[in-house]
């Protein structure tokens, strides 16, 4: 199954094998790709409050909202729980955020009526381009940390991952390891 069965996007397993598949042909094809992670923010209170069935709502309207406004050409995903992931073809970094930070505006106005009282939701997210030195493992990672960096920030924002390279260095004198990111 490539399928999510709630919103009928493609499932966590999928999402990652079209991204390899992506960078794969970017790199051939010496074009730009860029992978966003995008996470429903406090949408634990979201079922705790209005309970699961609001929950799936609102999953849902994210999921359509994002076919709706994301092209034909990039891939969207549930990656769990309130989790998206989407890998944008032929995209810099810079145009993928301005893209998202628009649906993430447009996505804040969405009016949930519903009890005890109505309902907003916004996201956060992280995104990040393809480099000479990155593959779809570290894709996921630095989107991933983006769009921590981008909860920690505030939420309701699309950060861009930094430009540093990951390295680690590991000393066989002693069981200290330093990893700069």
């Amino acid at each position: 199954m490539v399928r999510d069965s709630l919103t009928g996007l493609y499932n966590h397993t999928h999402i990652l094998q079209l991204l390899e598949d992506c960078s794969f042909r970017a790199r051939r094809e010496s074009k730009p790709l860029s992978f966003a992670m995008l996470d429903i923010d406090h949408f634990k209170r979201v079922n705790d409050s209005h309970g699961h069935p609001m929950g799936d709502r609102v999953i849902k309207s994210l999921a359509l909202f994002l076919k709706q406004r994301l092209r034909k050409t990039d891939f969207i995903g549930r990656y769990g729980g309130e989790e998206f992931a989407i890998v944008m073809p032929d995209t810099d970094v810079e145009s993928a955020r301005k893209v998202l930070d628009e649906i993430r505006q447009r996505f804040a106005e969405i009016h949930y009526p519903a009890q005890p009282q109505d309902l907003w939701c916004t996201f956060s997210a992280g995104v990040v381009e393809l480099r000479e030195d990155s593959d779809s493992l570290m894709m996921a990672s630095q989107a991933d940390e983006a769009l921590y960096r981008a909860k920690d920030a505030g939420r309701n924002r699309v950060q861009a991952a930094r430009e540093s390279k990951q390295s680690a260095t590991f000393s066989s004198k002693s069981t200290d390891s330093v990893i700069t990111l």
